[in-house]
C-alpha cells in the first residue's frame, strides 16, 4: 500500500486488513473478511441500512494479469475512481466509483437508493469501457454483496475523486419533491424546522444582548447597530432576516436605509476571490443583481402558471406571490437605494432567464405526502361523503381520481383523463362544495368553477394551468359547448401560445374535469354517455370533519406507482353507459317512434330503409316534423334499433307496433 492514500473509512479500512493479512500470512482465500462499499449497516444486520456512501463497485475481468494492470492504471486517471485494486488470483479488478444525481437531489429511501445504483452501474460502464477498454462481469446489485479484501499491495485510491453524475430519465418527475413535506390537510411546508426557527432566533437575541451590553447609552445606538451586524455575521446568521428582526426592535430608531447600509457592510465580502474593481461592467452589473436577490428575495418559476414568483428572504416564509411588472419596479428601485448597478432591463434578465430555479405545485404536493399507511382506503371514505343510491361510486370515483393523479403526473402519455363525474341533484346539496374540497386548500387556486367554450385561447390555458375544472349547470350547456367539451376530455396535450408571440407549444394537459346538474336527465347523446358517470346525490354531502389530504393523495401515489389502474376499459365504459340510461334524455320525436315502430328479428320481411319510415312517419306527423335522414338514424341508433343491408342498401329492422 502506498502512502499519503485518502483517509476515508473504507480505504482505511482495506489498508488495515491488507496489513494484518500479510503478519497473519493469510493464504488461504476462504478466510478472508469481505468488504462492502455501497452502504454501512447497523445491529438489526442487513436490514437495517444505517447510511448511504454513494459507493459502486465494478469489477473488471481478464486471464491477462498485464491487462489488469494497464486498466489500473487507467481508471486511476479518470476523475471519478475512488479505488482500483486486483483481486485475489489477480485476475480481477475492483473499481471503487463515487456516484451521485446528476441534480443534485440526495436519496431518501433504499429504493431509491438502489435505483440509484442500478442505473450508475450501467452509466459507469459503459463509460469506463469505452476508455480503458475492459470487459466487466455481469453482477446482480445488492448492498450487502462485497468482495474478499485483496491482498494487491498496490492499491490505488484517489481522495479528490469527483461524484459520477448518474442521469435519470424522468420516469418518476416527482422524484426531486420527495423531501417535502405536506401535511394532513394539504399544506406545503416549506419551512425550517420549529427548533431551527427557535435557534436562529436565539442566536439573533444573543447577538443583541451583548451589542447592548456593550454599548448601553442610547446616544450610541449606531454603534450598536454597527456591533450587532458585526455579531450576527460572525454567528453565521442570514442578513436579510438579521435585518427584519432588527427594524422590528424596539431599541433601535434608526432609518430602514440606514440599518440596510450598515448590515450591509458587515456582510460584505469579494466574489470568490475578485473585488468589485476588479471587474468589468457587465460582470460588476451581473454579480451586484445575482447577490441583492440572493440575500433579499425567494425566486421560483410556476412552470404551471407560466410565471416567476417571489417573496421575501427575510424568515417570515409569507405566501409566494406573483411577481408582477409594478413589483419589479419596486424591487428594481430597492436595489438602486443599496448602490446597485443594475437597470431595469438588467434586472428583468436575470429573473426572467433560466436561471431561476422551476418549480411545480402539483409535484410539490404530491412529491410531500409520503408513504400511504394503508390503514384505510381515504379515496373512497371522501366518496362517501356523497350520499347515493348507486352502489358503485365509491369504486369508481376511486379510479377517477386515481386518473386526475396520474394526469397530472404525466403517467399516461396515450390519452387524457376522458371520464367525468356528473352530480345530479337540487341546488343547497353542496355539491359544488364536494367537487372544490377534491383538492386541498394550498392548491385551491387550480381549481376553476366553471370554464367559457366561447375563447378557444383561455379553454387551451385552462387545459394546461388548472387541475380540475368544475362544468356548473352542465344542462345549461349548449350543444356546441358539450360538444367541444366532449373533443376536449380525449386531448392529452394542450397547444398553447404565449401572449404578443405568434409561435404555439405543446404542454401537457393537467386538467381533468367534474360536473353539477339540477337537471335529473341531462344526457341528450347515449354515444357520448360513456363520458360521465352520473351520481343522483339524495342528501346533503356531507363535509363535516377534517379531510387528510395528504394520506389520500399518498394512497393515489403508491396505488399508481404499484401498477393499478387508472383508466376506464371498455367494461367499465359499459356498466355505466347502462347505469346512465336512466339519465337520459328523450324527446318526443322518440317517443312517437316507439309507439309506431318495434324492433324486430334480422331478416328480409322486417327489413325498412330510412325513407319507408320517413314515409310511415308522414302518416302521423305534419311535414315540417319528419325528421331529415341524418337525423332519423341517429335516432335509431340511440333507440338501439337494429340494422343492417340487405343487396347492399342500408336499412333497420322493425315492424310496426299492433295497435
Amino acid at each position: 500500500m502506498k502512502d499519503g492514500l485518502m483517509k476515508h473509512p473504507v480505504t482505511t479500512t482495506l489498508q488495515a486488513e491488507v496489513e494484518r493479512m500479510h503478519s497473519e500470512k493469510m493464504l488461504d482465500g476462504k478466510e478472508l473478511p469481505m468488504l462492502m462499499f455501497s452502504a454501512t449497516f447497523g445491529r438489526g444486520g442487513f436490514d437495517d441500512v444505517k447510511h448511504f456512501t454513494g459507493l459502486l463497485k465494478l469489477t473488471a475481468v481478464s486471464e491477462s494479469e498485464q491487462a489488469i494492470s494497464e486498466w489500473q492504471q487507467q481508471a486511476m486517471q479518470l476523475p471519478y475512481t475512488v479505488l482500483a485494486y486486483r483481486s485475489i488470483n489477480r485476475h480481477k479488478l475492483h473499481i471503487v466509483v463515487h456516484v451521485a444525481f446528476a441534480d443534485g437531489h440526495e436519496a431518501t429511501s433504499v429504493e431509491e437508493y438502489v435505483s440509484l445504483l442500478q442505473h450508475a452501474q450501467q452509466q459507469v460502464a459503459v463509460v469506463y469501457q469505452s476508455l480503458i477498454g475492459c470487459e466487466w462481469m455481469s453482477e446482480e446489485l445488492q448492498l450487502n454483496k462485497g468482495c474478499a479484501t485483496s491482498f494487491d499491495p498496490v492499491v490505488h485510491a484517489n481522495e479528490a475523486a469527483q461524484p459520477f453524475p448518474v442521469i435519470i430519465k424522468d420516469d418518476d418527475l416527482l422524484r426531486p419533491y420527495r423531501q417535502t413535506q405536506v401535511t394532513d390537510s394539504g399544506n406545503i411546508n416549506d419551512r425550517p424546522s420549529a427548533e431551527e426557527q427557535e435557534y436562529m432566533k436565539l442566536e439573533y437575541y444573543t447577538c443583541l444582548r451583548k451589542a447592548l451590553e456593550e454599548h448601553p447609552r442610547k446616544e450610541d445606538e449606531e454603534q450598536a447597530l454597527c456591533t450587532l451586524a458585526g455579531y450576527c455575521h460572525k454567528a453565521h446568521l442570514d442578513e436579510e432576516a438579521s435585518v427584519h428582526r432588527t427594524l422590528w426592535d424596539w431599541h433601535f430608531h434608526e432609518s430602514e436605509d440606514l440599518v440596510r447600509k450598515i448590515f450591509r457592510a458587515a456582510y460584505a465580502n469579494d466574489y470568490h476571490g475578485k473585488t468589485i474593481s476588479q471587474m468589468n461592467q457587465k460582470e460588476r452589473i451581473a454579480r451586484t443583481i445575482r447577490n441583492f436577490f440572493e440575500r433579499r428575495y425567494q425566486l421560483r418559476y410556476n412552470e404551471v402558471k407560466e410565471m416567476v414568483e417571489y417573496r421575501q428572504n427575510d424568515q417570515t416564509f409569507y405566501p409566494w406571490k406573483p411577481l408582477d411588472d409594478r413589483e419589479l419596479r419596486r424591487i428594481a428601485f430597492e436595489e438602486m437605494l443599496e448602490g446597485g448597478h443594475g437597470w431595469l432591463i438588467d434586472i428583468n434578465m436575470y429573473v426572467n432567464s433560466s436561471l431561476i430555479k422551476r418549480y411545480n405545485p402539483i409535484f410539490d404536493f404530491l412529491g410531500g405526502v409520503g408513504e400511504w399507511d394503508q390503514q384505510h382506503n381515504y379515496i373512497e371514505m371522501y366518496a362517501q361523503r356523497l350520499k347515493t343510491d348507486f352502489d358503485r361510486w365509491p369504486h369508481f370515483f376511486h379510479r377517477w381520481l386515481l386518473a386526475v393523479v396520474a394526469q397530472a403526473m404525466r403517467k399516461s402519455r396515450d390519452y387524457g383523463n376522458s371520464m367525468v363525474p356528473l352530480l345530479i341533484g337540487p341546488q343547497a346539496m353542496k355539491k359544488t362544495v364536494f367537487c372544490k374540497n377534491i383538492l386541498p386548500y394550498s392548491l385551491r387556486e387550480y381549481f376553476m368553477d366553471d370554464i367559457k367554450m366561447d375563447n378557444p385561447d383561455q379553454v387551451e390555458r385552462v387545459l394546461g394551468r388548472m387541475w380540475l375544472v368544475n362544468i356548473e349547470e352542465y344542462d345549461g350547456k349548449t350543444d356546441d359547448e358539450q360538444a367541444k367539451i366532449k373533443r376536449l376530455l380525449t386531448e392529452k396535450d394542450v397547444q398553447t401560445r404565449k401572449m404578443r408571440s405568434e409561435h404555439y407549444t405543446m404542454k401537457p394537459r393537467l386538467c381533468s374535469f367534474i360536473a353539477t346538474t339540477n337537471n335529473y336527465h341531462p344526457l341528450t347523446d347515449p354515444t357520448g354517455s360513456r363520458r360521465y358517470l352520473c351520481v343522483e346525490v339524495k342528501e346533503q354531502v356531507d363535509m363535516s370533519g377534517d379531510i387528510n389530504y395528504r394520506q389520500m393523495y399518498a394512497q393515489a401515489v403508491w396505488e399508481i406507482e404499484h401498477g393499478a389502474q387508472y383508466w376506464f376499459d371498455n367494461d367499465d365504459e359499459r356498466e355505466i353507459m347502462e347505469h346512465n340510461a336512466q339519465y337520459q334524455q328523450h324527446t318526443s320525436l322518440e317517443d312517437v317512434i316507439n309507439n309506431l315502430f318495434v324492433p324486430a328479428k334480422r331478416c328480409k320481411e322486417h327489413f325498412m330503409t330510412a325513407t319507408d319510415i320517413q314515409h310511415h312517419l308522414n302518416s302521423v306527423l305534419m311535414k315540417s316534423d319528419v325528421p331529415t335522414l341524418g337525423k332519423l338514424g341517429r335516432i335509431l341508433h340511440r333507440q338501439h334499433i337494429p340494422d343492417g343491408s340487405q343487396n347492399g342498401i342500408h336499412g333497420y329492422y322493425l315492424s310496426l307496433r299492433e295497435k
